[in-house]
């Protein structure tokens, strides 16, 4: 899976409600993960991190210019773009 930039106006999520403690956090740290998204119908869908896209959200009506900006990463869940982890060639071929 390779991980892209998307802008968070690209992405469909559920507002999701949140913690203090995930807000500060966001707002110190960023984001660790990339945010995990599926393409249907020709839109990005959110399938892990709702809460995150919802902090970013509010974050940025509150302050346009947050120094992380808009775009966010994602892994894109199905786009055909995913690497093999080919576990067999670790196993005992004597």
């Amino acid at each position: 899976m390779r991980i892209r930039q998307l802008s968070i106006d690209e992405i469909q999520f559920t507002r999701k409600d949140y913690s203090e403690t995930l807000l500060a956090s966001v707002k110190r740290i960023g984001f660790s993960f990339p945010i995990q998204v599926r393409i249907e119908n020709d839109q990005y869908v959110c399938v892990d991190g709702h809460k995150r896209l919802t902090i970013l959200e509010d974050i940025l009506k509150e302050d346009p210019s947050y120094k992380r900006g808009r775009n966010v990463h994602v892994i894109i869940k199905n786009n055909g773009d995913q690497r093999s982890n080919d576990c067999s060639r670790g196993r005992n071929t004597h």
